[in-house]
């Protein structure tokens, strides 16, 4: 991040629950985020692109106004302390057009002196009414922003940020995309830093006598995909189940009963896949298949390339021209 230009930006992605969020939050330094400083600048501003309009689209004003909100703009970042319910202030967003809002968001931007802009859930960008031709004409708004205000871009994401990208390739030179891949079994190091990552939820569980998560380390990785937030989420459901049943012990069988079904593991883990190959560089492609040295069968016939009626270059015998 301290790397890149102003106007430029990083893309972050990664698996559903492998901790995006937090890793940009750390990386920064930002304890609590939006929250501005003594002197009311704010180094970084964090806003969620929620695809929160009708019928699950997501909406650019209502983007506009969760950003205002975000960076606590003195009109358009929440109702004021008299309007309890909220209703002026949603009369006040109503009647003002999104250009304005955008306007203002740009000038809150370098007067909060902001370095870092963090889109998080960047791929809901994918729901915008108009499909992908109004996807790239968002990504590439919020580009222009960045640059206009002088701010370092962030967005963060699942593995399908990256083909949206892709639709509007002059963004792709303006950026750097980094995976927060999973766990993989491949590697040793990554084994040794799950079995670390298991020890610490180990310690918040009880267990039986000579037991430990560790004892199901393949089972919890495979089922977790590698991602510790599926982990811990799959623990409080064991946790949740155990309560439901006054029991105090975690035993194998009662994670068995809370891991997600099977189909849904294999949708998550198809998606995963997919952008892993997609985030592979050149010299980790397959190399292509080597070409048959085989005759071909008789039914493919050989494409001429010679124009129409244009005679074929050869030696005519002699006395053999017409």
């Amino acid at each position: 991040m301290r790397a890149i230009w102003p106007g430029e930006l990083i893309v972050l992605v990664g698996p559903s629950r492998v901790g995006k969020s937090r890793c940009i939050s750390d990386a920064l330094s930002v304890p609590f985020v939006n929250v501005p400083d003594t002197e009311g600048t704010m180094r970084v501003v964090m806003v969620e692109a929620e695809n929160s309009s009708k019928g699950g689209e997501f909406s650019t004003k209502a983007f506009m106004v969760a950003c205002l909100k975000a960076i606590r703009h003195p009109i358009y970042g929440g109702p004021a302390n008299d309007d309890l319910w909220g209703s002026k202030f949603d009369q006040l967003l109503h009647k003002t057009s999104e250009a304005t809002l955008r306007d203002a968001f740009e000038r809150a931007l370098k007067l909060r002196q902001v370095e870092y802009l963090v889109i998080d859930e960047a791929h809901h960008v994918q729901y915008v009414a108009g499909g992908d031709n109004a996807a790239t004409r968002v990504l590439d708004s919020w580009k222009c922003l960045a640059s206009k205000a002088k701010v370092k871009l962030v967005l963060s994401g699942s593995y399908k940020l990256l083909s949206l990208l892709g639709l509007a390739p002059h963004l792709i030179g303006r950026q750097q995309p980094l995976n927060f891949g999973r766990y993989k079994a491949t590697s040793r190091t990554e084994v040794e830093n799950w079995e670390q990552v298991l020890r610490e939820f180990n310690e918040l569980l009880q267990l039986k006598d000579g037991e430990s998560l560790s004892t199901w380390n393949r089972t919890l990785f495979d089922g977790s995909l590698g991602c510790v937030g599926l982990l811990s989420q799959w623990i409080r459901a064991c946790l949740a189940s155990m309560l439901a049943d006054e029991a105090d012990t975690v035993t194998l069988e009662r994670l068995q009963s809370t891991r997600l079904p099977s189909l849904q593991e294999r949708d998550l883990l198809a998606e995963i896949l997919i952008g892993e190959e997609d985030l592979k560089r050149a010299h980790e492609q397959i190399s292509p298949p080597v070409q048959s040295s085989a005759p071909k069968p008789a039914s493919e016939k050989k494409t001429s390339t010679r124009k129409p009626f244009q005679r074929k270059s050869r030696r005519s015998a002699a006395g053999g021209r017409a």
